[in-house]
C-alpha cells in the first residue's frame, strides 16, 4: 500500500496506461464502479436522492461513472457540474453523454446558490469536484459550493480526495470538504493520512482501479498494513526458550524520574523479551526493585544519575545483552551526556534510543554514520526538532521527507512519532502507521514504546523490522485500550494489551483496504 504525493500519482497512472497498455477511460470506469461497491455496505444507495458534484477534470469523468453505478444500485441520481466545458478530457465528455443518454439529468451550473436546493435534499453527495491537481486556494463559487456541501445532512463521499485538500500535505487549500468517506483512488495519498487531512478524509476506503502491483514497487513510502506486520513478526515453536527470545538491557531512569524506567521495561516484558535487565541510577534501583517481580533491577555505583565514570560498567555489563535501550528518563545533565555519547560509540549491536538520550547525542555532537551499532530513533516532533535545528512547524510540514532525510543522511532507523508515526529506514523508505489514537497523548507512551522495539529487536527481528512492528502493535494496543476508555487510560494499561495485539495480527490479517 503505497503512499503517494501529486507527482508520484500522475508517474503511476501514466505507467499504467503507457507501460501497461490500461487505456485512461478504463481506469475512470473502474474508479467510479469503485465508489459505489466499496460503500454499498455502509451506504444504502437504493432508493437514495443522489447528487454527484462534477468538476471538468478527470475527478469530474470519474464523477460521471460514479453517477452510472449510483444508478444501477437503485439510486436516484443529479449530477451537477460546474467549470468549463470546454476544458473536459475526451474520456469525461464520453461518460458524460453515457449519463445523459440513460436519462440521468446534468444541470451546468455557474454559481453556488443554483446547486444548493438539490444538495440540500440530497441524501447522497458525491464530490468528484476537484481531484489531485489542486496547487492554489479554492475561491468563489466552487468554494461556495463546498461550503453548501459541508452544511448539507446527506452523506459526503469523496472521490480520490476531498475537495479543496492539498494532496501532500492534507492540508486545507482555504475551503476543504469534510467527507464522510473517501474513496482513494490507484494509491493512497499522503493528504489522507496527515493531519488534518485525514480528518477531512472521513472513513478511507481504497481501490487499485486495475492498476497491476508491480507498478507500484518502486515507490518510497507506504502505508503500513497487518498484513505487513504479519509477515515480519517472529513465531514462537514448541522448543523456545527465553535464552532464545532475547536478553534486554535498559539503561534508564534517575533519581526523580524512576517511572520511565519502569515503563520502558514493561514495554519490553510485555512485548515478549525472553529476559529484561533495567539498569538505572542507585536511587532509582531501590525504589524499583520488586515492583515488576520479572524485571531484574540493578544499578551502576552509588550516584543520582549517570556520568562518563559509569561508561566502562555499563559496556562491561552489557555484553551479555543482545539489544540495549537507552535514554527514558536518564535526565539532562552533561555527565550524562558523556555517557550517552560513550555507550554509543561503543555498542556494535542494536539500540535503541528516546527520550533524554536523544537530547545528548545532539548536545554531544554524535556522529551517528560512526557509531558500530544498528541504531533507531525515537524523537517526537520537539526532540526531532533539537536534533535537526528544524521548528516543530518546520518537521509537521515535512513529517514524511524529514525522517527520510535524516534516516538516511545518518544511517539510522529513525521513527518519528505523533499523528502519524513515521518509520524512516536508512535505504530511503518509510511506513507510515494508521495504528494508534488521541488517547495515547500521555506521559509514558514513547517509553514504552521504546521498551516494545526493544523487545522485538530481541526476538530476532532486525532494527527495521523491530521499529516497523513495534509502532503498529503499540498504536494498536493503545485501540484496543481505547475500545474501553477513548481517553484516560495509562501507558501501564496499553502495555499490558500487548499480547493481546500481537495475537490479533498473527491470527487474522484481516481484509485491510480493498
Amino acid at each position: 500500500m503505497i503512499l503517494t504525493k501529486t507527482e508520484e500519482s500522475k508517474l503511476l497512472d501514466s505507467m499504467a496506461m503507457k507501460e501497461y497498455g490500461i487505456p485512461e477511460m478504463v481506469l475512470m470506469e473502474n474508479a467510479g464502479a469503485s465508489v459505489v461497491r466499496l460503500t454499498e455496505d455502509k451506504v444504502e444507495w437504493d432508493g437514495a436522492f443522489t447528487v454527484v458534484l462534477c468538476g471538468t477534470g478527470n475527478n469530474g469523468g470519474d464523477g460521471f461513472v460514479t453517477a452510472r453505478y449510483a444508478a444501477g444500485a437503485g439510486a436516484r441520481v443529479l449530477v451537477l457540474l460546474m467549470g468549463n466545458e470546454a476544458h473536459m478530457s475526451e474520456s469525461s465528455r464520453m461518460y458524460k453523454s453515457i449519463v445523459e443518454k440513460m436519462g440521468i439529468p446534468v444541470i451546468s451550473i455557474s454559481r453556488a446558490e443554483e446547486g444548493a436546493p438539490y444538495i440540500h435534499d440530497a441524501d447522497i453527495l458525491v464530490d468528484a469536484l476537484i481531484g489531485t491537481g489542486l496547487s492554489r486556494e479554492v475561491t468563489g463559487e466552487k468554494a461556495q459550493l463546498i461550503t453548501i456541501m459541508n452544511e448539507a445532512e446527506g452523506i459526503i463521499i469523496s472521490v480520490d480526495v476531498p475537495s479543496g485538500m492539498i494532496t501532500d500535505t492534507g492540508r486545507a487549500a482555504g475551503v476543504v470538504v469534510d467527507a464522510d468517506y473517501t474513496i482513494a483512488l490507484g494509491s493512497v495519498k499522503r493528504g489522507h493520512v496527515l493531519y488534518p487531512g485525514s480528518s477531512y478524509s472521513g472513513t478511507l476506503l481504497y481501490s487499485a482501479i486495475g492498476i497491476p502491483d508491480e507498478a507500484r514497487m518502486d515507490f518510497p513510502v507506504h502505508l503500513t498494513e497487518q498484513e505487513d506486520i504479519f509477515n515480519i513478526l517472529p513465531v514462537r515453536n514448541r522448543i523456545s526458550h527465553k535464552g532464545k527470545n532475547g536478553f534486554i538491557g535498559i539503561f534508564a531512569g534517575s533519581d526523580g524520574m524512576e517511572g520511565a524506567a519502569l515503563l520502558a521495561g514493561q514495554g519490553a516484558l510485555y512485548a515478549g523479551g525472553g529476559k529484561i535487565a533495567v539498569v538505572t541510577s542507585a536511587g532509582a534501583s531501590r525504589l524499583l526493585a520488586g515492583k515488576i517481580p520479572e524485571l531484574m533491577v540493578s544499578s551502576l555505583g552509588e550516584g543520582s544519575f549517570f556520568t562518563g565514570e559509569d561508561s566502562e560498567k555499563a559496556l562491561k555489563r552489557a555484553e551479555s545483552y543482545d539489544v540495549v535501550a537507552l535514554g527514558p528518563g536518564l535526565g539532562r545533565r552533561k555527565e550524562t551526556g558523556c555517557f550517552v555519547r560513550d555507550m554509543v560509540m561503543s555498542w556494535n549491536k542494536t539500540m535503541v534510543i528516546d527520550a533524554d538520550g536523544l537530547y545528548a547525542l545532539k548536545e554531544e555532537n554524535v556522529d551517528l554514520k560512526r557509531c558500530p551499532g544498528r541504531l533507531i530513533l525515537t524523537p517526537h516532533v520537539g526532540e526531532f526538532s533539537h536534533l535537526t535545528g528544524l521548528s516543530p512547524k518546520e518537521v509537521e510540514a515535512g513529517r514524511i521527507d524529514e525522517a527520510i532525510r535524516y534516516a538516511v543522511e545518518n544511517h539510522v532507523v529513525l521513527v518519528l512519532k505523533g499523528a502519524p508515526t513515521v518509520t524512516a529506514m536508512p535505504d530511503g523508505s518509510a511506513w507510515v502507521n494508521p495504528t494508534g489514537n488521541p488517547g495515547m497523548a500521555s506521559g509514558g507512551m514513547g517509553d514504552t514504546l521504546t521498551g516494545i522495539i526493544a523487545a522485538l529487536a530481541g526476538q530476532g527481528m532486525n532494527a527495521s523490522g523491530a521499529a516497523l512492528a513495534g509502532v503498529y502493535l503499540h498504536g494498536l494496543a493503545g485501540d484496543l485500550a481505547a475500545e474501553k476508555t477513548p481517553v484516560g487510560y495509562r501507558a501501564s494499561d496499553l502495555a499490558a494489551l500487548v499480547p493481546l495485539a500481537r495475537a490479533e495480527v498473527m491470527e487474522e490479517t484481516g481484509d485491510g483496504m480493498k
